[in-house]
């Protein structure tokens, strides 16, 4: 099964009890604009090809997110960002860098959605655009767009009416094939970690 189509099965999992309590969509429907920030952390560690080990750095960067409130306890949550610039190290030393724009769409299940302490977990799928790929006086590296699934955990702070503050961990599976100079070198196992906070407005 490749990363596309396990990710629409993770999406269809999440959304078929839903399916069959389709009164949850004649309720109330508020929308969350939030804005925060992300760490994203590869975990992945270094990843074996043919041109050797190559890591992807951390990044710092601004996040946006939009919320959906199905029902009570069902909010579908999408994660976007602008686009962040990664240092790649090969055989551990510094050797370039690529720009990524990795929007995440995951539905969210709020157990205790009435309370101002309100934790979630969530799942769904992650589409990554790798662009501007670099290598430091060497041929063109080029990573390829990739699709992956996501889970999270998280809580909101409902601190004022209207107002929530919210953090969030995420695991995302990105791992793109690479190549350089047009010629394939394997698989770049990224992988991050995405600890976030942010601050949102309830409509």
């Amino acid at each position: 099964m490749n990363n596309k189509t396990l990710a629409a099965v993770s999406v269809l999992g999440l959304l078929a009890p839903l399916a069959a309590h389709a009164e949850c969509f004649n309720q109330p429907s508020p929308w969350t604009v939030r804005v925060g920030v992300h760490d994203i952390d590869p975990v992945g560690g270094s990843s074996h090809t043919a041109a050797g080990d190559i890591e992807v750095e951390s990044k710092v960067g601004p996040t946006l997110n939009l919320d959906y409130r199905v029902c009570r306890n069902i909010v579908i949550d999408v994660l976007g960002a602008v686009p962040l610039t990664h240092d790649i190290k090969l055989d551990g030393k510094e050797v370039g860098t690529t720009r990524h724009l990795p929007p995440t769409l995951t539905v969210q299940y709020h157990p205790l959605a009435d309370t101002a302490i309100d934790p979630f977990v969530g799942a769904g799928v992650n589409r990554t655009f790798f662009f501007n790929e670099s290598l430091s006086g060497g041929p063109n590296l080029q990573l390829s767009n990739t699709w992956g699934y996501t889970v999270q955990g998280g809580v909101d702070w409902k601190f004022a009416p209207g107002w929530v503050a919210g953090a969030d961990l995420r695991y995302i599976q990105i791992e793109p094939n690479a190549s350089v100079g047009g010629t394939p070198i394997g698989k770049v196992k990224i992988d991050p970690l995405a600890f976030g906070v942010n601050v949102g407005y309830r409509f």
